[in-house]
């Protein structure tokens, strides 16, 4: 039952409410135009807003079922009163809702309105004429207004009048108190006001009484009261302070009106006027919907507002003509994916019924499908098809929390906001299409017209640099607001380096790898001449010193019958990116210059996929290709010496189990098989979320220090050694020294002398780390305060070879003796005389011949008894190195041979 039909019939029970002034005062007062006929149509009343809206004054009794001048379809066609809304309605006896129409006034104008027709009956079910509510869509009013005016005048009119003292004591009561509430007068007057009052209403009188007191007035309080016969009655009080003569209140007089039908009515009002509220909002808010999310808002709004559901969706067909849901309010995603793509119709279903499951418990349905609806906490659901364009397009779905019958009224309602959802969705569909249409008719036309008006526009509205010249020799080109920015050129000024002379600019130079490009060398130019230049890089130098680094494209621009008649340009300032890049590169670059002088790579491992990552650098410490390295664990694993293996994997498993930092010492075998020594350190890095841990770190050949470590270690202990031999030459020396010489001067100078050369040899073996030192080295520091100034007196000859400290040593001493011998009486005492030696390896016997040659000297003769030299020269070189050495006395000059093993090189 809609709103038009509970107005009349609870205005009509009292014949006379129709024609009291307060009855039309009201309806005049509606801001909404209101009109009723009678059962054959013709008008019988008609408020001022229906005058406002028609334009006109209709006459009652003639005018026929409507007050407007003219009507008009939407489509411009002509519509005869006798086919209108409200003649359909009085024709069928239905109402008749959601039709729009266009009303033309006397003067020309028009408005468009949504009729409202609703015939009335009498108590008989007879028909006895129809109310219709004209919504001005054009002024967009609001339903809700116009909802509150309608309320406004209902009234009852079984009233109960009841007299009270301040203490609550009944003093009067009319028959309409009786009539109502079962007590005759004589039963209650003197008692309490109370006994009318249920449980739990009781507090209400002292709160009552409390404002009366205090003079104020208690209009219209709803509130439950119990008859005689213990039943309950929903009322409306109006409670009034009674004062005396002198003012005071004395007690209060209490209208009680029984408001059980009328609340019943209000509710169905209420209802009707809330889907006629809803109807109306949503058709304004459709009107002025710009996108298709805007109607599904205001559908869903509607739905759930004139339905009365909890809960409500839209879906659409898919172009598979699949249902999907495109708009839902208080759906769960699994629901949602549970029944997507369901529809009780087919695509191509003619005129579709709606289809109602008034109870999910008992309804034909499948197990499946009601444990779904269920466990959403769904009782009931309701499945209205949209159509639009004679075409089913989808449906929209009510949703109830507990059971619900569904009414005729509902369904009425329900077509109808199908009817203006699906035409809503076809009106944008349409206005996407027409738009797109016109969208495409305009930029075709546009590039028709003026392309290249079109491009200039564009030029001066996108952040990127551009460039244009319509003529091929480029002599004018102009850019937009970017371009004459970046060139700091005043703006409209000839950009075009191809200018003739004092036209084009001159504050800048453009370069290429380095190379001052010539005009027609640049892209623009280029483009001119019909070529596409895609991805080019230049750099502009200005006359300050500064530059900037642009990228772009360069491409012809052609007239309808192909010519080249221009060229047009867009790049990019990529200045930030290039100095970014260069100093990424030069971090890498010293990153390298780091990694390659340290002998060192970098390397990542992704714990989740198991992906490690060799830099170049650390595959060519494995001897490996750029780029051989296989990418996994195993792969690494492969060249690590296999006694190491295990530390390795043990020092992995713990850094993965603390996340703390990874060190390991190990070997690896190389392919050709040779081994080296790696040390690595890793961290591990934060990973995103729901992204595994990544171990990286450097890894670098310390082959080098190990063998370092280890010749230090070799060198402490020959040292320990050497120092033990030291002493005991030294001991030796001194022993002899002073043993076989009896002038103590000449003993020391003898000693000092033999330390000395002791300490030099010392001296050459820590200059190389006690690695060894040459025979060469060891004679020539000997023997060289002895040579003249020429050098001619001592000759030195023989191969390359490195003596081992205790060589050095032992050979170095004996020199020592053999020099000082010459110097003393031998060839070196005399400018005549000289020394040769010699010396030879022997590789296949392995030993090492020096030969001591002296000639021109004094004759030599072979001493009585041997002196500490010989003795050091034939025991020490023996005892120490396990050789040989022989005397020869000859008259010519002293020659000595020394045959010794020959060392290993150090």
């Amino acid at each position: 039952m809609s709103s038009a039909d509970i107005l009349p019939s609870c205005l009509m029970a009292d014949a006379g409410v129709l024609a009291s002034p307060d009855f039309r005062t009201a309806l005049d007062a509606l801001p909404v135009a209101v009109y009723m006929t009678d059962a054959d149509g013709y008008v019988t009343y008609f408020n001022r807003a229906a005058v406002d809206l028609a334009g006109r004054e209709p006459t009652v009794g003639k005018d026929r079922w409507c007050v407007c001048w003219k009507l008009q379809r939407l489509d411009g066609t002509a519509l005869p009163h006798d086919q209108c809304p409200m003649a359909i309605a009085l024709e069928t006896g239905r109402p008749i809702w959601g039709k729009e129409l266009l009303a033309v006034r006397p003067n020309g104008t028009t408005a468009l309105v949504l009729p409202y027709p609703t015939p009335t009956f009498n108590e008989a079910g007879v028909l006895s004429g129809a109310v219709n509510l004209l919504v001005d869509m054009t002024e967009r009013r609001s339903a809700e207004n116009d909802s509150r005016y309608l309320a406004a005048i209902v009234e009852s009119s079984d009233d109960a009048i009841v007299a009270k003292d301040l203490n609550g004591t009944i003093t009067s009561w009319n028959l309409g108190a009786e009539r109502l509430f079962g007590y005759t007068a004589d039963e209650v007057v003197g008692k309490s006001i109370t006994i009318l009052m249920p449980p739990g209403y009781q507090d209400e009188e002292p709160m009552i009484l409390s404002r009366i007191r205090s003079g104020e007035r208690i209009d219209h309080y709803e509130t439950l009261r119990r008859r005689k016969d213990g039943s309950l009655v929903n009322i409306s009080l109006t409670v009034s302070p009674v004062r005396d003569a002198d003012g005071s209140i004395i007690g209060a007089s209490k209208i009680a009106r029984d408001i059980t039908g009328h609340k019943r009515a209000t509710e169905a009002l209420a209802a009707r006027l809330r889907e006629q509220a809803s109807l109306y909002s949503l058709a304004e808010r459709q009107q002025r919907a710009q996108d298709i999310e805007e109607v599904y808002d205001a559908s869903l709004d509607a739905i759930q507002s004139a339905l009365s559901c909890e809960r409500a969706s839209i879906l659409l067909f898919d172009k598979s003509e699949t249902m999907r849901f495109v708009a839902w309010r208080g759906l769960s995603d699994q629901y949602r994916q549970a029944v997507d793509g369901h529809s009780p119709w087919a695509a191509d279903e003619k005129d579709p019924e709606p289809i109602y499951i008034e109870d999910i418990a008992v309804a034909d349905i499948s197990q499946e499908l009601r444990r779904v609806v269920e466990a959403e906490g769904i009782h009931a659901l309701g499945f209205i098809p949209l159509v639009a364009g004679g075409r089913l397009i989808g449906k929209f779905m009510t949703y109830y929390d507990l059971p619900h019958a569904f009414a005729d009224s509902e369904t009425s309602v329900a077509m109808t906001i199908a009817r203006q959802l699906g035409f809503s969705i076809q009106r944008l569909r349409a206005e996407e299409a027409r738009q797109r249409a016109e969208e495409q008719l305009r930029r075709k036309e546009a590039m028709e017209r003026e392309r290249a008006a079109e491009l200039m526009a564009i030029m001066q509205a996108v952040p990127a640099l551009i460039w244009i010249t319509r003529s091929p020799d480029c002599t004018e080109i102009a850019g937009n607001r970017a371009a004459y920015d970046l060139l700091r050129r005043p703006s409209g000024s000839n950009l075009s380096l191809s200018a003739p002379a004092g036209e084009g600019p001159d504050n800048f130079q453009v370069f290429s790898q380095g190379r001052l490009l010539a005009a027609d060398e640049l892209p623009v130019q280029r483009a001119a001449r019909g070529e596409e230049v895609p991805n080019f890089e230049e750099e502009i130098r200005f006359e300050d010193g500064s530059m900037r680094h642009i990228f772009g494209n360069a491409t012809p621009l052609r007239d309808a019958t192909g010519a080249v008649v221009g060229a047009v340009a867009a790049s990019v300032d990529i200045t930030e990116r290039k100095v970014a890049e260069e100093a990424l590169q030069e971090s890498e670059r010293r990153l390298q210059i780091a990694l390659e002088a340290g002998r060192m790579g970098a390397w990542e491992w992704d714990t989740g996929t198991g992906h490690v990552i060799w830099s170049p650098g650390l595959e060519s410490l494995h001897h490996l290709e750029p780029g051989t390295f296989g990418g996994t664990l195993a792969d690494f694993k492969r060249d690590i010496h296999p006694a190491d293996l295990p530390l390795v994997e043990l020092e992995i498993a713990k850094a993965l189990k603390t996340h703390e930092n990874y060190h390991v010492i190990y070997r690896i075998k190389l392919p050709e098989g040779s081994i080296r020594w790696m040390e690595a350190f890793g961290q591990f890095s934060l990973p995103g979320t729901g992204r595994a841990l990544k171990l990286a770190g450097v890894c670098m050949d310390i082959t080098e220090r190990k063998e370092a470590e280890s010749q230090r270690s070799l060198l402490v202990a020959e040292l320990s050694h050497r120092v033990k031999n030291t002493l005991a030459i030294v001991s030796s020396i001194a022993r002899q020294s002073f043993s076989t010489n009896p002038e103590l001067r000449e003993a020391r100078d003898s000693f000092n002398a033999r330390i000395r050369a002791l300490a030099q040899t010392h001296t050459r073996l820590a200059e190389a780390s006690w690695s060894g030192v040459s025979l060469e080295t060891v004679l020539f520091d000997e023997l060289s305060p002895y040579s003249d100034a020429s050098g001619s007196n001592v000759s030195l000859s023989g191969p390359t070879t490195m003596l081992p400290p205790k060589y050095a040593l032992t050979l170095g001493m004996a020199a020592h003796e053999l020099a000082t011998n010459a110097a003393k009486h031998g060839a070196l005492s005399v400018k005549s005389g000289k020394v040769a030696i010699a010396w030879s390896v022997d590789p296949e016997e392995r030993r090492l011949r020096v030969s001591w040659q002296e000639t021109g000297g004094p004759p030599v003769p072979e001493p009585k008894q041997n002196g500490f030299g010989r003795l050091l020269l034939e025991r020490v070189v023996a005892s120490d190195l396990g050789g040989e050495v022989r005397l020869e006395f000859a008259s010519e000059g002293l020659k000595c041979t020394i045959d010794v093993p020959h060392p290993r090189t150090p």
